[in-house]
């Protein structure tokens, strides 16, 4: 039984992507790096160019949740498919693959690939090929057309990817283990209970059981790779389900039995069903995203203990972030010199890792850092429905659109550098609302207004402690350039989640007041005064001007990358920030500047 260690070193929801495929010598020095803690193989399929034919629908925004995604049949299509993808596009992210694979082949090192399977295809495909048309794997809340993956019960689908498979192996001949995740991003298996649009699929495949498919499904991979004399690891491994989730496989400890030795799903292995020795750790943003090098070392060493020290043959690194790589690569190795196994080991290996990195002079300040930054996030993520800094912050574009009382009266103009990348899905009072996020309404109401409130506090507080030990850092040390980079993304954070404070109250008054229906005196008498929900949402209002303002020059003055953002405007997409943000930013407060007088419209205005 084969076992492997996943170090997933700073990778999160959503990594940074689309960066230029020229950067191949921070991927070898980081894959050096990588090796040199004991890696086996390194993960090749971050950081890739989106997909952009794929967003195929005008107003659909769906295809941004898979469109960074190396599907096997859209990156190496098999002669059948070929005439429905981009096939400039896939040449161009194999030949990226192919280049990182030649990196790692000097090393000694071989390759990970990571995507979701099985993977949606065209509409065009399966109006051609209407048999191997498989479930719809959108999700119906939130995308404006029906998406398609491939049948995977069906013979012809299982050629189409085999030959996909060998096509990469040929290229790719470095790539041993794959992980597959299915049932989110455009990806799912016929009559999976957990898929969004419900339990569906064609009619002909509904009684076969899920032990069968999937075991169909693997097989026909194992044998592919077989047939080249080659041997490989995948791993199907489920979105994991939250609380109003249904999980995709109810026991896929049985399902293994069915699947030769190397496939596994949910990391149950076959023929035996033993589980794999999979370790994980997120050291990348983690619920700081989009904000990237805020180091997480404490959040990093707990994954890492939780998932044991067992002996693995094999460590795949994931890179991630490459602002975040270096600090977590340090983690790593502290963890494997210093082998913590309860609350006693962790913090003397963190303070000695604070040590080596700050000094021992400075090692407690640098440890209090970690704390106050740690528990940042923890607090942060108790507002998880995805993390509310990508949800709200990205996708919601809460960082740069404008808060205006009647945002159904802004122009097309004053909407069209934020509108386009709202990932909303049904019409414009959906997407006016700032606390729509995808059809969800987690943040909305007084209630939500109060709890998030009461959240951001914690969260501030924890990094204002960040902020001041990260200047006294600063001050006591001979060269300061690494913690003033530090502090202006902890300050960027700190926008980040103002923002986000502001909004949710913002719009929790602003449907409050509107609900009353309470008609403006147009000529209040004398001494009349500014009621407190005037005072309040036009408080929260210059509030956000300020801290757009603030972003805009923590973003100009930065001494390195803040922000996730896109290499070039094209690139700009419903999950990445554009590189004219602080254009953007400057819109937003232009816009916010020209709208004051349309509070008259809700309220009497004071007349002192």
């Amino acid at each position: 039984m084969k076992t492997y260690w996943f170090a997933l070193l700073a990778c999160m929801a959503l990594a940074p992507l689309g960066r230029a495929a020229s950067d191949l010598e921070a991927f070898e020095r980081n894959s050096a790096r990588a090796k040199q803690l004991g890696a086996t193989h390194v993960v090749i399929t971050e950081d890739i160019p989106p997909a952009l034919w794929e967003m195929d629908v005008p107003g659909d925004p769906y295809p941004a949740w898979y469109m960074y995604h190396a599907g096997l049949l859209k990156i190496f299509p098999p002669a059948a498919l070929e005439k429905y993808v981009d096939k400039d596009y896939a040449e161009r992210v194999a030949a990226l693959f192919q280049a990182r694979c030649e990196v790692l082949r000097r090393l000694g090192l071989k390759a990970a690939y990571m995507a979701n399977e099985p993977h949606v295809l065209p509409e065009a495909f399966f109006a051609d090929h209407s048999d191997l048309r498989g479930p719809r794997v959108d999700h119906p809340n939130r995308s404006r057309t029906a998406r398609f993956a491939p049948c995977v019960d069906q013979p012809a689908t299982l050629a189409l990817y085999r030959e996909a498979l060998q096509k990469l192996l040929k290229r790719l001949p470095e790539v041993e283990i794959f992980s597959f995740t299915t049932t989110d991003a455009g990806s799912g298996l016929c009559w999976t209970p957990a898929l969004y649009p419900g339990l569906n699929g064609p009619s002909w495949c509904q009684r076969r059981p899920m032990e069968d498919r999937v075991a169909g499904f693997l097989t026909a991979l194992h044998d592919a790779v077989g047939q080249m004399g080659r041997q490989i690891t995948v791993d199907l491994v489920e979105i994991a389900p939250r609380q109003w989730m249904i999980p995709t496989f109810d026991h896929p400890e049985l399902i293994a039995r069915k699947l030769p030795a190397g496939m596994a799903v949910n990391h149950f292995e076959g023929p035996d069903g033993h589980r794999l020795s999979v370790r994980r750790f997120g050291g990348g943003a983690g619920e700081f995203a989009p904000v990237v090098g805020v180091p997480r070392p404490i959040a990093t060493m707990r994954t890492l203990m939780a998932a044991g020290r067992a002996p693995a043959s094999e460590l795949v690194v994931s890179m991630g972030d490459p602002e975040g790589a270096d600090s977590n690569f340090n983690v790593l190795e502290a963890f494997q010199n210093a082998g913590p196994r309860n609350e006693v080991d962790l913090w003397s290996a963190l303070h000695s890792l604070a040590s080596q990195t700050a000094g021992k002079g400075r090692a407690d300040d640098l440890l209090s850092l970690w704390i106050a930054t740690d528990e940042a996030e923890r607090y942060l993520g108790t507002l998880n429905f995805g993390p509310v800094l990508t949800m709200g912050g990205i996708l919601g574009r809460w960082v740069n659109r404008p808060l205006v009382p009647f945002p159904e009266n802004l122009t097309k103009a004053e909407k069209s550098y934020y509108r386009p990348f709202l990932f909303q899905a049904k019409d414009e009072e959906q997407a006016d609302d700032l606390v729509d996020i995808q059809g969800m309404r987690m943040y909305e109401g007084w209630g939500a207004r109060l709890l998030v409130q009461n959240i951001i506090e914690k969260v501030t507080g924890s990094l204002n402690r960040a902020e001041a030990l990260v200047l006294r850092l600063r001050e006591g040390s001979g060269s300061s350039s690494q913690w003033e980079l530090l502090g202006q993304r902890l300050a960027a954070l700190q926008c980040l989640v103002r923002g986000a404070d502001d909004i949710v109250q913002y719009q929790a008054q602003l449907d409050r007041v509107k609900a009353l229906s309470v008609k403006p005196d147009p000529n209040p008498a004398l001494g009349a005064q500014s009621g407190w929900d005037r005072t309040d949402l036009m408080r929260l209002a210059r509030n956000e001007i300020d801290n757009a303002m603030r972003l805009r020059q923590l973003l100009l003055s930065a001494k390195g990358p803040l922000l996730d953002l896109a290499p070039t405007p094209a690139e700009e997409t419903i999950r990445r920030l554009g590189p004219d943000l602080p254009a953007q930013l400057k819109r937003k407060m232009d816009i916010m500047n020209a709208h004051w007088d349309d509070y008259k419209r809700l309220f009497t205005a004071p007349n002192q």
